[in-house]
């Protein structure tokens, strides 16, 4: 795994998600520190949860 600046990735973004396509994952820091991760999805056949289901979540009733 490579750790890049967000704004190397801001500058390098269709490499970097090449480099994921291809099963690396690479983690964006900011500040020297880790904050975010890009990975490759391996199944994409992942149901759309409907809003008020996601809202529901986060929010309660």
């Amino acid at each position: 795994m490579q750790i890049v600046t967000t704004d190397y990735a801001a500058e390098h973004l269709d490499e970097l998600i090449e480099r994921v396509v291809q099963g690396e994952s690479i983690t964006l820091s900011s500040e020297g520190r880790p904050v975010v991760r890009l990975v490759r999805i391996e199944d994409d056949t992942e149901q759309e949860v409907p809003a008020a289901e996601v809202e529901e979540a986060f929010y309660g009733d």
